[in-house]
């Protein structure tokens, strides 16, 4: 059992569907590449969503270079690791940058954007991590953060690699010109889909420069997406298994997934407190898809006792890969798989806790009728 931060595991017709090869420029495909939009674009709220073949890194990087140019004022917001992998390919794309740092129980209160932004004169961006992956916190009131930025006229970009899927996030609706995330995280995928879901207001914000490499402008994925395509030779495979991926998502209902996620991750974090483990975050940041605990033993000894079960989580990235574990809860974790996960690290630690899997909500446990979609 697989609950690292990505990628996660899959239904077995996502997997099944990960084997197909097709002629990217047929009418089969397109009809993959069409349905797989249409989807995105409802449980996001946006215009387009571009798909490329690529990771959540290469979503980010195609969002950035595509909507901001070389000389341009951005503010950004870090949490942690990935905050900061965003400013270094915000450096690299030549912005200037104005960084708000928060610490992993840092919360961003109301204004607080406004004020920042004011302090700066002419910046045009505001650049936010829905969720940070390296350390299990979040911005939960995404919403208002962005519609406050948004407020003030500069574009809105978010990084939502570990939270789309998993967690509410809409574009036009909450004041995002446009977001990044990828295909094995929240979505439930195989990896290799870089996704961009661009707003009704986004589309107009992109760079019209000529400076970009080829593959990551986003502009010219934009007019292949108009005839159902891709620009260059996709991973049909993981093309196929998104699409398939999507319609799963659809049957469970997005809400009750949300639900799924939210609940799955507040029972994670309650069983670790009661047991006087330490949790990374606080009630205002905490993460729905990656719950961070520091352990009572050696962060490699667990790691190593967990893998002689057949369950594998990560540790902390950088600083902290010795401080503490990430337990991935993404895709299609349940009941069950919390349950037995809990148990095990409940035995290694001594501690004497079962869980069985009808002490978790109603809310967590997955109905197996959503995996029969047709391939």
């Amino acid at each position: 059992m697989m609950l690292i931060p990505g990628p996660v595991e899959v239904p077995d017709p996502v997997l099944r569907a990960s084997a197909y090869v097709q002629n990217h420029r047929s009418a089969e495909f397109r009809k993959i590449v069409k349905g797989s939009e249409e989807i995105l674009n409802r449980i996001s709220g946006s215009k387009h969503t571009i798909m490329t073949t690529g990771s959540g890194t290469s979503a980010v990087e195609s969002m950035i270079y595509s909507f901001i140019s070389p000389g341009e004022r951005v503010a950004a917001v870090t949490f942690g690791e990935f905050g900061n992998r965003a400013i270094d390919s915000l450096q690299r794309r030549g912005a200037i940058i104005h960084v708000m740092k928060k610490g992993e129980n840092g919360t961003i209160g109301n204004g607080e954007i406004e004020d920042f932004v004011r302090r700066y004169p002419g910046t045009k961006t505001v650049f936010l991590i829905h969720n940070e992956t390296g350390n299990g916190t979040a911005i939960r009131n995404l919403r208002e953060v962005a519609q406050e930025a948004n407020g003030l006229g500069v574009k809105v970009l978010v990084d939502s690699v570990s939270g789309f899927g998993a967690s509410e996030i809409y574009t036009d609706k909450w004041g995002i010109h446009a977001f990044a995330s990828c295909s094995q995280k929240g979505l439930a995928s195989v990896p290799g889909i870089g996704i961009v879901c661009i707003g009704e207001e986004g589309e107009s914000r992109m760079v019209r420069v000529h400076d970009l490499p080829i593959y990551i402008d986003l502009r010219t994925s934009l007019e292949y997406l108009r005839k159902s395509e891709t620009p260059f030779t996709p991973s049909t495979g993981s093309f196929k298994a998104l699409h398939v991926a999507l319609k799963i998502l659809e049957k469970e209902g997005l809400e009750k997934r949300w639900k799924r996620h939210a609940d799955a991750a507040s029972f994670m974090r309650n069983f670790m407190k009661k047991n006087g483990f330490s949790v990374v975050g606080e009630e205002g940041n905490y993460s729905d898809t990656v719950v961070a605990v520091e352990p009572y033993m050696p962060v490699d000894d667990l790691l190593k006792k967990l893998a002689e079960k057949d369950i594998v989580i990560s540790k902390g990235i950088g600083k902290d890969s010795s401080r503490f574990v990430r337990i991935g809860n993404m895709g299609i974790v349940d009941n069950i798989k919390v349950a037995a996960f809990l148990n095990a690290f409940s035995q290694i630690s001594g501690l004497g806790d079962e869980v069985k899997p009808g002490d978790l909500p109603k809310t967590t446990a997955i109905d197996s009728k959503i995996f029969e979609v047709d391939l």
